[in-house]
């Protein structure tokens, strides 16, 4: 899960929703978790550490970024049943957070600092929290305020934005947000549900919902995500039902929306949005071609044009940056690291190891997929099978491994 410009909070909120117990609060709940937002105080003008919400002070980039040889585990990271993960937008560090707290860790595992439950990557060397505080990697993280509230959360693109939430008016619909950019606030007071970014910070998902109806209340929020140049706050397109996982493809011209059984697939650039019926999701196999699933049966959807045929075997992939890709099965097992040329690079079958959990329940949140590769390709992160750990892999075309 990550999120990554991948909606963290969203992933968080999604999974500390069983915890509450009465039931009033429980719907509330549910239905803050499917827009991807929280409650927050609202504030001032954020404190800033380090470079005050500036860019990156002290990172690697590119190709000096450090990295374990060989391709092979590197680390297994502590987490609980509600942590969700997220790399920099660097690939330098990963975050991995949750309501108990926040952790940063370098590429070797490596703790590097500790902050507050509501964070997300503001830039490669900056968090931003649920109060709209802003934290250098190096800072030392003291909680401001008092305690942070239940729901503070922000939604951040690792660029120098976010959004942040001032006000959750009930079950009457969206939130009210406030943006950061360009080192402060920007009071707008937008009425408005943002569930993420893509990958490069430039377009926002935003939505607008209700939950009034039975529906919403019974099987969680279902409605319209629109996809905004954050820049120019024009519409580039709209994905017209969203109940589910969404996902850019690597080259971010194109979003697969889960609409319930059915998959969207919206084409930024102004063509129609093709609506596949009992279809679910699974993965891209690169810019023009991904992996879904139809009844019990692996399916790989082309999209110039569009046609749909039976995929051979029953893996599907997600890409890597370099063209690399992770193999996983239909139950949601990592499987294979795969190599260009489709010889295996590492065998996951018996690591333990998800790569996707499939959608178990009536109640569907909708929530950006996992971001499980850094972004130079040279990294992946995946869950353990039973939710105790995160398994840091290093990943070397060159050098095969084992687990």
């Amino acid at each position: 899960m990550n999120p990554p410009r991948d909606g963290l909070g969203s992933i968080l909120r999604r999974r500390r929703r069983g915890t509450v117990a009465v039931a009033a609060a429980a719907i509330l709940v549910a239905i803050v978790a499917m827009a991807a937002l929280g409650v927050i105080r609202a504030g001032g003008q954020p404190a800033t550490g380090g470079g005050g919400g500036g860019g990156p002070t002290g990172t690697a980039t590119g190709s000096d970024l450090p990295t374990p040889a060989g391709t092979g585990v590197v680390a297994r990271l502590p987490r609980d049943q509600y942590s969700a993960f997220a790399w920099a937008p660097d690939g330098a560090h990963l975050l991995v957070a949750s309501p108990s707290g926040s952790r940063v860790y370098d590429r070797f595992g490596k703790l590097v600092s500790e902050f507050g439950p509501g964070e997300d990557w503001l830039d490669a060397g900056h968090l931003i929290d649920g109060d709209g505080h802003v934290y250098a990697l190096t800072d030392k993280f003291q909680a401001k305020s008092g305690a942070y509230p239940w729901y503070g959360w922000v939604v951040a693109n690792g660029h120098g934005s976010a959004a942040i939430i001032v006000a959750q008016p009930g079950c009457t619909g969206d939130p009210l947000v406030d943006w950061y950019r360009d080192g402060h606030y920007v009071r707008a007071g937008e009425k408005v549900s943002p569930f993420g970014w893509s990958p490069d910070g430039r377009l926002a998902l935003l939505g607008h919902f209700s939950c009034e109806s039975m529906d919403a209340e019974l099987h969680g929020w279902k409605g319209p995500v629109q996809v905004v140049d954050f820049g120019s706050g024009r519409v580039l397109a709209t994905a017209p039902a969203v109940r589910g996982e969404m996902a850019f493809s690597p080259d971010q011209t194109m979003l697969a929306a889960q609409s319930d059984a059915d998959l969207e697939i919206v084409d930024l650039g102004g063509q129609p949005v093709e609506t596949l019926p009992g279809t679910r999701f699974l993965g891209w196999l690169d810019s023009e071609t991904l992996y879904a699933v139809s009844g019990s049966q692996l399916k790989l959807v082309d999209l110039d044009p569009l046609a749909v045929t039976a995929a051979s075997g029953d893996e599907w992939q997600a890409e890597s940056p370099t063209g690399l890709h992770l193999a996983g099965d239909l139950t949601g097992a990592a499987r294979r690291i795969v190599a260009e040329d489709g010889t295996t690079l590492m065998d996951l079958s018996s690591a333990g190891l998800v790569a996707e959990h499939p959608t178990v329940g009536d109640r569907v949140t909708s929530t950006i997929q996992p971001g499980w590769w850094s972004p130079d390709g040279r990294m992946l992160v995946l869950e353990s099978a039973d939710g105790a750990s995160l398994v840091l892999l290093s990943v070397d075309p060159a050098k095969p491994g084992s687990i």
